[in-house]
Protein backbone atom coordinates (compact mmCIF):
# COMPACT_ATOMS: atom_id res chain seq x y z
CA UNK A 1 0.00 0.00 0.00
CA UNK A 2 1.44 3.38 -0.99
CA UNK A 3 2.00 6.12 1.59
CA UNK A 4 -0.57 8.29 -0.15
CA UNK A 5 -3.18 5.65 0.66
CA UNK A 6 -2.26 5.92 4.34
CA UNK A 7 -2.70 9.70 4.24
CA UNK A 8 -6.03 9.36 2.48
CA UNK A 9 -7.12 6.98 5.25
CA UNK A 10 -6.03 9.48 7.88
CA UNK A 11 -3.01 7.49 9.02
CA UNK A 12 -0.12 9.90 9.43
CA UNK A 13 3.61 9.41 9.72
CA UNK A 14 5.40 11.48 12.36
CA UNK A 15 6.63 13.87 9.67
CA UNK A 16 3.13 14.28 8.19
CA UNK A 17 1.70 14.80 11.68
CA UNK A 18 4.23 17.53 12.50
CA UNK A 19 3.71 19.22 9.13
CA UNK A 20 -0.05 19.31 9.68
CA UNK A 21 0.38 20.71 13.17
CA UNK A 22 2.69 23.42 11.80
CA UNK A 23 0.12 24.32 9.14
CA UNK A 24 -2.56 25.40 11.57
CA UNK A 25 -1.29 28.75 10.27
CA UNK A 26 -0.31 29.26 6.61
CA UNK A 27 3.45 28.80 6.07
CA UNK A 28 5.97 28.27 3.31
CA UNK A 29 8.51 25.44 3.35
CA UNK A 30 11.28 27.06 5.35
CA UNK A 31 8.82 28.32 7.97
CA UNK A 32 7.31 24.82 8.23
CA UNK A 33 10.76 23.34 8.90
CA UNK A 34 11.51 26.09 11.45
CA UNK A 35 8.15 25.65 13.20
CA UNK A 36 8.67 21.88 13.53
CA UNK A 37 12.05 22.44 15.17
CA UNK A 38 10.56 25.10 17.45
CA UNK A 39 7.54 22.98 18.45
CA UNK A 40 9.69 19.95 19.21
CA UNK A 41 12.40 22.01 20.93
CA UNK A 42 14.92 20.67 18.42
CA UNK A 43 14.06 16.99 18.96
CA UNK A 44 12.74 16.71 15.40
CA UNK A 45 13.77 18.35 12.19
CA UNK A 46 12.61 17.86 8.64
CA UNK A 47 14.94 18.29 5.68
CA UNK A 48 13.79 19.86 2.41
CA UNK A 49 13.51 16.59 0.45
CA UNK A 50 11.38 14.93 3.13
CA UNK A 51 9.30 18.06 3.59
CA UNK A 52 8.44 18.55 -0.07
CA UNK A 53 7.67 14.85 -0.56
CA UNK A 54 5.35 15.01 2.45
CA UNK A 55 3.73 18.25 1.26
CA UNK A 56 3.03 16.65 -2.13
CA UNK A 57 1.43 13.57 -0.56
CA UNK A 58 -0.61 15.60 1.94
CA UNK A 59 -1.79 17.82 -0.90
CA UNK A 60 -2.77 14.79 -3.04
CA UNK A 61 -4.77 13.47 -0.08
CA UNK A 62 -6.49 16.91 0.23
CA UNK A 63 -5.20 17.37 3.78
CA UNK A 64 -3.39 20.59 2.81
CA UNK A 65 -3.54 22.95 -0.13
CA UNK A 66 -1.33 25.52 -1.77
CA UNK A 67 -2.80 28.82 -0.64
CA UNK A 68 -0.67 31.11 -2.77
CA UNK A 69 2.71 31.52 -4.40
CA UNK A 70 4.35 34.77 -3.26
CA UNK A 71 7.88 35.79 -4.27
CA UNK A 72 8.69 32.20 -5.31
CA UNK A 73 7.52 30.94 -1.90
CA UNK A 74 4.68 28.45 -1.93
CA UNK A 75 2.43 29.04 1.05
CA UNK A 76 0.51 26.02 2.29
CA UNK A 77 -2.42 25.73 4.67
CA UNK A 78 -4.36 22.88 6.24
CA UNK A 79 -7.79 21.99 4.80
CA UNK A 80 -10.94 21.05 6.70
CA UNK A 81 -10.19 17.41 5.88
CA UNK A 82 -6.67 17.96 7.27
CA UNK A 83 -8.05 19.41 10.51
CA UNK A 84 -10.34 16.39 10.90
CA UNK A 85 -7.42 14.00 10.23
CA UNK A 86 -5.27 15.89 12.74
CA UNK A 87 -7.95 15.61 15.44
CA UNK A 88 -8.22 11.86 14.86
CA UNK A 89 -4.43 11.51 14.91
CA UNK A 90 -4.11 13.47 18.18
CA UNK A 91 -6.71 11.26 19.83
CA UNK A 92 -4.96 8.11 18.55
CA UNK A 93 -1.57 9.30 19.78
CA UNK A 94 -3.04 10.18 23.19
CA UNK A 95 -4.49 6.66 23.42
CA UNK A 96 -1.15 5.12 22.46
CA UNK A 97 0.62 7.24 25.08
CA UNK A 98 -1.87 6.11 27.74
CA UNK A 99 -1.31 2.46 26.76
CA UNK A 100 2.46 2.96 27.06
CA UNK A 101 2.17 4.67 30.45
CA UNK A 102 -0.06 1.89 31.75
CA UNK A 103 2.39 -0.74 30.52
CA UNK A 104 5.26 1.04 32.26
CA UNK A 105 3.26 1.29 35.47
CA UNK A 106 2.87 -2.51 35.37
CA UNK A 107 6.49 -3.14 34.37
CA UNK A 108 8.45 -5.54 36.51
CA UNK A 109 12.17 -6.16 36.44
CA UNK A 110 13.19 -9.51 34.87
CA UNK A 111 13.98 -10.94 38.33
CA UNK A 112 10.32 -10.43 39.27
CA UNK A 113 8.95 -12.17 36.16
CA UNK A 114 8.99 -15.63 37.69
CA UNK A 115 6.49 -14.41 40.29
CA UNK A 116 4.16 -13.06 37.60
CA UNK A 117 1.56 -15.11 35.79
CA UNK A 118 2.08 -14.01 32.19
CA UNK A 119 0.27 -16.90 30.60
CA UNK A 120 3.56 -17.96 29.03
CA UNK A 121 3.73 -21.13 31.12
CA UNK A 122 0.31 -22.20 29.90
CA UNK A 123 1.15 -21.36 26.30
CA UNK A 124 4.39 -23.34 26.45
CA UNK A 125 2.67 -26.42 27.87
CA UNK A 126 -0.01 -26.27 25.20
CA UNK A 127 2.53 -26.31 22.35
Amino acid sequence: MAKQDYYEQGQLTDVAYLVLVSLTRPRHGYLIMSKVEEMTKGRASIGPASLYTTLKKLSQADLIRLQEDVDNKKIYCITGKGVAALKVEIEKREQYAAIGKEALDLYKEPAEWENTNTGLDTALHMA
